[in-house]
């Protein structure tokens, strides 16, 4: 890949993370989907076939020949001359990267994890689109980076009007009185998969969910909170700054919500 790439250069990409599970990918279709949305949304034509990816894909899984893989798909908008306009880049480069995927730690799931209310504006849905997975991650590495010297497993991120957004890699998530939050699309949030897939399982077992603007009070006040993301699953969030959360450790709705997804993921890697 040139150094004249505009990935490399801008951040001028998008890319997905799909995980196996039993050597199978799991929900990419879901994740194809939203790779060429973002592209749309970046106003680039993929010149990659769809058909063209998934054999990609397979080539890299075939070559590792593991169960457990992490996958990252990468296109970017192409090589050009050092300048912002885009009408001056070539063809699309395709990156796949893949790697053995170990366990997460048990740990993250039995305990649950400390997050920090991080000071790092996320950034505005006016300016740059929340629901485009591109490769320009400065605002959430700034807001991990002062997570993790504050020695928290991640930050949340804040809108502009002192909303709960997401986390740097995750979607968020709280439980007060028996139901389950989560913020809207609106609040400016990547619509995840994984959250995505929680509100579909929720809604079929009949748990009361919904997607509602959340302030960071509310989060320090709630009885159970999470994160979620395709890699890390559902990980409990036992505390928020330096105050517990509920309990102080892994409540039992978010402990039936990982269960109920544990077995979201076994029926469809048997179905393949």
């Amino acid at each position: 890949v040139s150094i004249f790439d505009r990935g490399f250069l801008y951040g001028d990409s998008v890319y997905e993370v799909v995980r196996t599970y039993h050597g199978i990918p799991f929900l990419l279709n879901e994740h194809l989907d939203r790779l060429w949305q973002s592209a749309n949304k970046l106003d680039f034509v993929v010149s990659w076939e769809r058909e063209r990816v998934i054999k990609e894909i397979n080539k890299v899984l075939g070559e590792l020949g593991v169960d457990n893989i992490y996958l990252r798909i990468m296109i970017t908008r192409g090589e050009g001359p050092l300048t912002l306009d885009p009408s001056f880049s070539g063809n699309n480069n395709l990156v796949i990267i893949g790697k053995e995927l170990s366990e997460n730690p048990i740990w993250w799931y039995q305990k649950g994890v400390r997050v920090l209310i991080t000071q790092v504006q996320r950034t505005a849905k006016n300016s740059i689109d929340p629901n485009i997975k591109s490769g320009n991650y400065l605002t959430h590495i700034m807001a991990l980076k002062e997570a993790k010297k504050d020695g928290a497993f991640d930050a949340i991120m804040l809108n502009a009007d002192g909303m709960v957004t997401e986390g740097t890699t995750s979607n968020v998530w709280c439980i007060k009185n028996q139901v389950i939050y989560t913020p809207p699309i609106t609040a400016g949030i990547l619509e995840g998969i994984t959250r995505k897939t929680l509100l579909q399982l929720a809604k079929k077992h009949h748990l009361v969910v919904e997607q509602k603007n959340f302030n960071a009070e509310d989060l320090l006040n709630a009885d159970e909170a999470f994160l979620s993301a395709s890699v890390k699953e559902i990980i409990p969030i036992t505390e928020v700054d330096h105050g517990p959360i509920g309990t102080g450790v892994p409540g039992p709705l978010t402990q039936k919500l990982c269960q109920l997804y544990k077995d979201f993921i076994e029926e469809q890697t048997l179905l393949k």
